[in-house]
């Protein structure tokens, strides 16, 4: 009987620490749902924080825009697993007041967010995303293209 008590108590237990580690992915999204792979915008700005963490590093900036107001932008990236694994990004890349380049994809909805395609980081080194929106000619609308 102490066995099955145990044994109902560990599998409650797992189950709870399983429910816990897997929550946060519920809140992950694809990329051509939550941006727009049609449009491009470059903002400049300083770094206010930067979590390099999976699923994606975030960057966040302080922008002045062109009526000299200061805009928070929030700039997502891939995982931080990637960046370590090719050597091209790690946390100590990125600090609070830095000035850095981005051009990337806006957000469909909502103001001041954006995923990176490029980042030109505080030593003018210029660093390239995979970007997770790569056009495949072959699936490509050719209605009205001529065909070879």
């Amino acid at each position: 009987m102490r066995s099955g008590v145990f044994g109902k108590l560990l599998a409650a237990i797992s189950a709870l620490v399983m429910l816990l580690l897997f929550e946060p992915g519920h809140a992950h999204h694809g990329f051509t749902n939550h941006f727009d792979p049609d449009q491009e915008l470059t903002i400049e700005g300083i770094v206010t924080e930067f979590n390099f963490i999976n699923p994606h590093v975030t960057i966040q900036l302080q922008v002045q825009n062109e009526d000299g107001i200061t805009e928070l932008w929030t700039v997502e990236t891939g995982g931080s697993s990637g960046f370590l694994r090719n050597g091209r990004l790690s946390r100590d890349s990125l600090r609070a007041g830095d000035r850095i380049q981005i051009v990337g994809h806006p957000a469909r909805v909502g103001e001041h967010e954006m995923r990176a395609n490029h980042v030109v980081l505080p030593n003018g080194d210029e660093l390239r995303m995979n970007n997770p929106y790569i056009e495949i000619p072959f699936l490509r609308n050719t209605e009205g293209a001529e065909q070879n």
